[in-house]
């Protein structure tokens, strides 16, 4: 018999972020109430609006490859053009780097005229500049500071939650001058625990990793709340649970919403979360 366990741990975080279909071109966003409320442009993107075609129909948001299908980057970068309007960052400069599961924040001001980069996560302090990560079943983690106008786009998989992608992040934006207890954090749209199995080794390894409240012990194999684990690494970086939005939003579990890898394979397109600094 399966041992039964909550589907998300009760961190206290169960804010629903706001769902909104914007014209002409019928984009849907998530936001954060907190992070509107503080003046901080920022979206989750669902896979609604866009330009391309299937598989990675329509607001495909990252380059994608599969079998017999290829997503042109012209496609693509007129999907991000749309995004960019719905989030409210019409006109600023996107940075984006080559994600590679890593732990390393780098600041998007320095990086801009340079080669696209490798990092997990992006920090911005020009309100000329917006900073963009994808993903597709990865967790999203927006942070934004209203003291300083300081924001950090994060990506973590299960490699950055033990690997401490989130704390990593929050202590760039400290060392740069934000105070961590004013920090405002938004989780969006990943992959949820009923759809995330994971083999015995990734169970350890979070466990190892302080995250055991996480792992859902099931038969045959443990399941991983990558929603619980995001909030768990928040909270431990110092931001109070009342300062950071999200509630599980499955990107598995829904397809005609979300893209997922897990779901669809190499024919899965690429979701994406963009904020700018106020």
């Amino acid at each position: 018999m399966p041992v039964a366990c909550t589907p998300s741990r009760d961190p206290g975080v169960t804010r629903a972020l706001i769902r909104t279909r914007h014209d002409p071109y019928g984009v849907v966003t998530y936001r954060s109430a907190r992070l509107e409320a503080a003046g901080f442009p920022h979206a989750f993107a669902a896979r609604h609006g866009g330009v391309s075609e299937a598989p990675f129909a329509t607001l495909n948001l990252g380059q994608a490859i599969a079998p017999g299908a290829e997503d042109p980057a012209e496609r693509v970068e007129e999907n991000l053009r749309r995004l960019l309007a719905a989030a409210g960052l019409a006109g600023r400069r996107l940075v984006r780097v080559t994600q590679v599961h890593g732990i390393e924040t780098l600041l998007a001001e320095r990086i801009a005229d340079g080669p696209r980069r490798e990092a997990d996560a992006l920090m911005a302090s020009d309100r000329g500049f917006a900073v963009t990560i994808r993903m597709a079943d990865c967790v999203p983690v927006l942070l934004a500071c209203p003291r300083t106008g300081r924001v950090a786009a994060v990506h973590a998989g299960w490699r950055g939650l033990v690997g401490g992608m989130i704390e990593s992040a929050i202590a760039t934006l400290e060392a740069a001058g934000s105070r961590r207890e004013d920090l405002e954090a938004a989780i969006g749209p990943c992959i949820g625990v009923e759809a995330y199995e994971v083999g015995p080794e990734v169970a350890a390894t979070c466990r190892a990793a302080g995250l055991g409240a996480a792992v859902c012990e099931r038969t045959p194999r443990a399941h991983l709340d990558c929603f619980s684990a995001a909030s768990i690494a928040i909270e431990r970086a110092g931001i109070d649970s009342s300062r950071i939005d999200g509630a599980p939003l499955c990107t598995f579990a829904h397809p005609d919403e979300f893209f997922s890898y897990r779901r669809d394979g190499a024919r899965s397109g690429r979701l994406a979360a963009v904020i700018g600094p106020r």
